[in-house]
């Protein structure tokens, strides 16, 4: 699903139309999670033999340790975005494992790393947390956020990236459909017609995307891969959607966001993308 085009003439959800006016509001922000809302990523290229494993401690007592016996290796200095939510997420290509964490903390006098809860699924495996979860509706927590390096070819190329997006959104309701597994939402817009967790959103291809009068670079990317692949609603969030993006390297701090972003034109964190014919916007049936 995550990695997967949208076809051609791809049905639509009943009630399309009136989510996408809520979703198009101009009165509402569509913006780039650059930040304090990113997410640590750490690659496989990252993690060798060398590289310190953590049993981590669970603050909430939600269940099981969703990652058993498994030990989650964290290259020293890594950073926590300073958000409450605080995400991290792992590929570990040794133990063939993808790790998130939701508020994730590390303590310097005991050298030891806990989060209030987390999510574990297979490199392999199908974008989904099998035990545990890191996101609100059970997608692996490393899925569908935009990371630098490949942000950067897409810019170089002029392309959009190759597989679908992760967005939160203030109308999220409860109900969920896959991808989704559960839900948080909770439509804190109020709106007349939340859309449901898991949904997928797809712009308009016939969009001529590089004819919109001052679109970014950035915007560009976005709209190009929301036409081709699309995104999915995967939590709730303060805005009407808020695309998650990888805390870049270099990132000081939300006027700071790193120059893989700014010089693309997303200058600060929580960058509202006003370029973007938002209104063109559908949501698939499935």
């Amino acid at each position: 699903w995550l990695w997967q085009p949208i076809p051609a003439n791809p049905p639509l959800a009943a009630n399309s139309p009136t989510r996408v006016s809520h979703l198009s509001d101009p009165k509402a922000k569509r913006i780039a999670d650059l930040y304090d809302y990113g997410v640590t990523l750490i690659p496989a290229s990252a993690i060798t033999s060398d590289t310190p494993r953590y049993d981590v401690t669970f603050t909430n007592e939600w269940g099981a340790d969703p990652f058993g016996t498994n030990k989650v290796p964290i290259p020293a200095g890594t950073k926590v975005p300073p958000s409450p939510d605080g995400h991290i997420a792992i590929l570990d290509p040794i133990a063939g494992k993808a790790y998130g964490l939701w508020q994730a903390k590390y303590h310097s006098s005991t050298r030891t790393w806990s989060a209030s809860w987390g999510g574990m699924t297979d490199l392999n495996g199908n974008g989904i947390d099998q035990t545990g979860s890191a996101t609100a509706t059970g997608i692996a927590r490393y899925a569908g956020v935009i990371t630098a390096p490949e942000f950067s070819r897409a810019i170089a190329s002029g392309s959009g990236l190759d597989h679908a997006l992760f967005v939160s959104s203030d109308i999220a309701g409860a109900a969920f459909v896959h991808p989704a597994v559960k839900s948080d939402g909770a439509n804190k817009a109020g709106v007349a017609a939340p859309i449901p967790e898991g949904s997928r959103l797809q712009l308009d291809p016939s969009i001529n995307v590089d004819a919109i009068p001052g679109i970014t670079p950035a915007e560009k990317v976005i709209a190009k891969t929301l036409q081709t692949h699309g995104a999915y609603v995967g939590d709730q969030g303060g805005a009407r959607l808020a695309f998650i993006f990888q805390v870049a390297p270099d990132a000081t701090s939300s006027d700071n966001p790193g120059s893989v972003w700014s010089g693309a034109g997303l200058e600060w964190d929580y960058f509202d993308m006003t370029n973007i014919p938002w209104s063109r916007l559908r949501v698939l049936a499935r």
